[in-house]
């Protein structure tokens, strides 16, 4: 169990991903807390915790909820995240623009923000942002979704230079199509095989909770 000991908060843990990343934490060893606007499903051997990760005062009541439940917190791993449709520049209509920058990229630097004042000062501290591949390589025709995750990839970026030298690592995920089964009624005629799983982005996750993996930081894991 080489997560014993660890306390873990994952923002998005009733989505596909964020599941499966609780599993896998508390299958580890780690105390964790789950976090989402609503519980729709529960995972067993987790604490829930409501709350809206758009919203400032929303997140700053979390994290302080969670470091009043754990006594500290060691990993925060935020998958809040959502695609928005496609359309060129010209006719993509401002609530996307502005659901995007929200749900992706808001949402990202508040979560980050609260981890990293929760976790200075302790000399060890791991968080994950989610971005997608969209953000690696732009995709014409899906400029707020593309734009919104290239601004994850970056303030991810900007973190782990000012976080150097502390003992907080931080990195993002940047998945493609991952393997869920919404995403396969979507597509069902898709090649699954080529799609990203969520146990394997839960398993670099955990290797970079390593005391290892303490020079790994600002890096953009691509699946």
């Amino acid at each position: 169990m080489p997560l014993k000991g660890r306390n873990a908060l994952v923002v998005g843990s009733t989505g596909a991903l964020g599941a499966v990343i609780v599993q896998r934490f508390i299958r580890e060893g780690a105390q964790t807390i789950g976090a989402s606007r609503s519980q729709a499903t529960s995972v067993d051997g987790a604490a829930f915790i409501e709350a809206d990760a758009t919203d400032a005062g929303s997140v700053e009541e979390l994290f302080r909820a969670a470091v009043n439940r754990m006594g500290h917190l060691d990993i925060v791993v935020n998958t809040v995240g959502s695609y928005v449709p496609a359309n060129p520049i010209s006719a993509t209509p401002p609530g996307d623009w502005d659901r995007a920058m929200d749900i992706n990229l808001k949402s990202t630097f508040l979560c980050t923000r609260a981890a990293i004042r929760c976790m200075r000062g302790r000399r060890f501290g791991r968080v994950f942002n989610t971005a997608a591949q969209s953000g690696v390589f732009p995709e014409s025709g899906k400029a707020a979704y593309s734009i919104s995750k290239s601004g994850v990839i970056l303030l991810t970026e900007l973190a782990a230079q000012e976080l150097r030298g502390t003992g907080i690592t931080i990195n993002v995920i940047a998945p493609g199509i991952i393997d869920t089964a919404s995403n396969r009624a979507e597509m069902p005629n898709a090649d699954f095989s080529k799609w990203a799983k969520p146990e394997s982005i839960a398993d670099a996750i955990c290797n970079l909770c390593s005391e290892e993996a303490g020079n790994i930081t600002g890096s953009t894991l691509q699946f």
